[in-house]
């Protein structure tokens, strides 16, 4: 009796799902940004809801002496937009398993003259995701070189962020002068923006290293601080709370200047992607015309950032 596989589906079709989202959720910075999903392509804008409220003692009415004059001064609930721009991106490739007969053993290939599926496809896939995170870690800051912006063009003075330069402010951070440099940069926050509870200060692997090293420096409150320090795990830590505030450190793989450091909440931080319909997937399939295995992904992403609420170096 042989085998019936009539009734399975290929690997990616019944995992397609879980293999997209784990390559545009993997990447190390979607974990410290908020994330949209159901994005389509093209610019659609994110409502945000601010308030001003002026505090009075109190009296009767709700006239003008009680309720403020409205604006900067005034009680009043202010709504914006921001326009977050996302982009349908894909990946594609042909794989003619035939290639494959003179370098693998027949137990790992079909018998049959006709070879619909790839070997290992399970690994193919994995590679493919683990390359798709990449991408997306990088392009998150660094932008797609044509239609979108990443994070660090967005996040400067220009576009409204706080400058973080200054007196005691040392960028590149260097190891003797990177506590008080983080320092300065977390103090151009405004005490409004020190009470956030979702503080992230991004930076390059290279200013993280050195922010590890100048904090070691000072002492032993590395140890009380760095979350992974027996790292049972075996994965790197890239964050820590920076003593004595709520303000997380956070090594971004995908920054790739040590010149551009940022800060702010992560609430206002955001990742726009697809996800949630089947728009957004992995395939492999075989195409009878061509004799050939066809694997194809297609994704979308985009970034956007508040910027009046980040400190920027740049």
């Amino acid at each position: 009796m042989s085998f019936d596989l009539s009734g399975l589906s290929p690997y990616t079709d019944e995992l397609s799902t879980d293999l997209v989202s784990k390559a545009l959720l993997k990447p190390h910075s979607v974990s410290y940004l908020t994330v949209l999903p159901g994005k389509t392509a093209g610019t659609s804008a994110i409502n945000l809801l601010n308030s001003n409220a002026n505090i009075i003692d109190a009296a009767c009415g709700f006239g003008a002496a009680q309720t403020g004059p409205g604006g900067a001064t005034g009680n009043s609930t202010v709504f914006s937009q921001l326009d977050l721009v996302v982009q349908s991106k894909m990946l594609k490739e042909q794989l003619c398993p035939e290639d494959l007969r003179t370098y693998w053993l027949s137990s790992q290939m079909s018998p049959s003259a006709y070879l619909e599926s790839v070997p290992f496809e399970e690994r193919i896939a994995q590679n493919k995701v683990d390359n798709i995170a990449q991408y997306v870690e990088n392009t998150i800051w660094q932008g797609d070189g044509g239609n979108l912006d990443g994070l660090l063009t967005q996040a400067t003075v220009s576009n409204g962020a706080i400058g973080g330069t200054g007196a005691g402010i040392t960028v590149p951070l260097a190891v003797g002068t990177a506590f008080d440099s983080i320092w300065g940069i977390y103090n151009k926050l405004s005490n409004a923006l020190k009470q956030e509870d979702d503080l992230v200060m991004y930076m390059s692997m290279s200013n993280y290293a050195i922010a590890v090293q100048a904090l070691m420096n000072e002492g032993n409150s590395l140890i009380q601080q760095y979350p992974n320090i027996s790292n049972a795990s075996g994965g790197a830590a890239m964050t820590f709370v920076w003593p004595g505030t709520n303000m997380t450190i956070f090594g971004a793989p995908g920054i790739n200047t040590d010149s551009h450091i940022l800060v702010g909440p992560k609430k206002y931080a955001f990742f726009g992607t697809g996800l949630i319909d089947d728009q957004d997937n992995f395939k492999f399939y075989y195409d009878p015309s061509q004799d050939i295995v066809n694997f194809m992904s297609k994704f979308r992403l985009g970034t956007a950032v508040y910027a009046s609420q980040f400190v920027s170096t740049i």
